[in-house]
């Protein structure tokens, strides 16, 4: 599931995981006494917007708490994400992880960040591989064929 997410991401697509998505706030949890609480995450006092039995649920779902503890995902991110080059993929990932401090000491980094930047730069060329297949209609499986491939004309005959 982690390469679908990748892939959407690389394809501009919608993300299953609020994880790479650039706001949260869609993955409330309802606990067994009827507690609605802004993430499943966060589960403290602070981030109960309501409980099932007396609230509406689509008015705590609309809620200016709710929409204002999703945006923060985006306007927390330090300027070391805002600038990376991968913002696209990652979003600064869950707020769960951001207590780590960016290299320059600003606070709300994810401590991901080194092994999810690894990861992204590690696999960037198969996605944008496997994109530009997609692009074209042509079946991702022949991602295999490009990857065991020799030389890039090879490479290019594969895909056109």
């Amino acid at each position: 599931m982690n390469f679908e997410w990748t892939l959407a991401s690389w394809m501009g697509a919608p993300q299953a995981s609020c994880s790479h998505t650039a706001r949260c706030g869609q993955a409330l949890i309802l606990e067994h006494n009827g507690d609605v609480y802004c993430c499943d995450h966060y589960m403290f006092p602070e981030y109960r917007i309501g409980n099932i039995l007396t609230d509406d649920l689509a008015v705590m779902v609309a809620s200016e708490k709710q929409r204002a503890f999703g945006a923060s995902k985006e306007t927390s991110l330090p300027a070391a994400c805002r600038n990376c080059e991968m913002l696209f993929a990652c979003h600064g990932g869950c707020l769960k992880y951001r207590f780590a401090k960016s290299p320059e000491g600003e606070p709300g980094m994810n401590y991901l960040c080194p092994g999810a930047k690894r990861y992204f730069g590690h696999v960037e060329k198969t996605m944008n591989t496997m994109a530009e297949l997609i692009k074209r209609g042509i079946p991702v499986s022949r991602i295999m064929e490009l990857v065991n491939s020799t030389g890039a004309d090879e490479r290019r005959r594969g895909i056109t």
